[in-house]
């Protein structure tokens, strides 16, 4: 062979080699790229991932916040509604039970707890106190329950109270506890 012929083989031998290692090196390099794009991709994916979890605890903060303060602006709004109700019931009590001091009834009422006080005393002493509105009714009351009884000089809003110092018993039916008491449960 001829050195042209030579250098020919040499030169196509040369190329080949270079291209052969040419496609190696653009593999790896393809490779290598693939590798640094699935990893940026990741690295990106968590990071959004990490961002959706951060923006999403600031959202149910703030929604949770939200939810707070609407409750406890509802829960002030009952607790007004309520103080409402409470004021609106007491005073409609007391003009029903202003209503019932004027009746029969009231008198029967006033008559059966001054008995129940005096079976309660027994034998022994008992001070039995009407409310000053009641003064009137009290010759009448005691005509018919056969009882002494005492104006107080508290006006504790109609019924009775009694006393038995001897055992030291209170007997309180006045309607100011018996509202106090209702009150409590409501």
């Amino acid at each position: 062979m001829q050195i042209k012929e030579k250098m020919e083989v040499f030169r196509n031998f040369t190329i080949d080699v270079a291209k052969n290692k040419s496609e190696e090196l653009i593999t790896q390099y393809e490779s290598s790229c693939k590798q640094e794009v699935e990893e940026f991709r990741q690295n990106k994916q968590k990071e959004m991932e990490h961002r959706i979890q951060i923006e999403e605890r600031n959202i149910r903060r703030q929604v949770n916040s939200r939810i707070s303060g609407e409750m406890l602006r509802q829960k002030h709004l009952l607790d007004e509604c309520k103080r409402k109700w409470r004021k609106e019931l007491s005073e409609q009590v007391k003009v029903l039970l202003a209503q019932y001091q004027d009746t029969e009834e009231y008198q029967k009422y006033l008559m059966a707890k001054i008995r129940m006080a005096k079976e309660v005393a027994g034998k022994e002493q008992v001070i039995i106190y009407i409310n000053p509105s009641d003064e009137g009714r009290k010759a009448e009351l005691e005509k018919l329950t056969e009882a002494e009884l005492t104006v107080s000089s508290i006006d504790f809003g109609g019924g009775i109270r009694a006393v038995i110092r001897s055992r030291n018993i209170l007997i309180d039916e006045s309607f100011v506890t018996k509202l106090e008491q209702e009150e409590t449960y409501l």
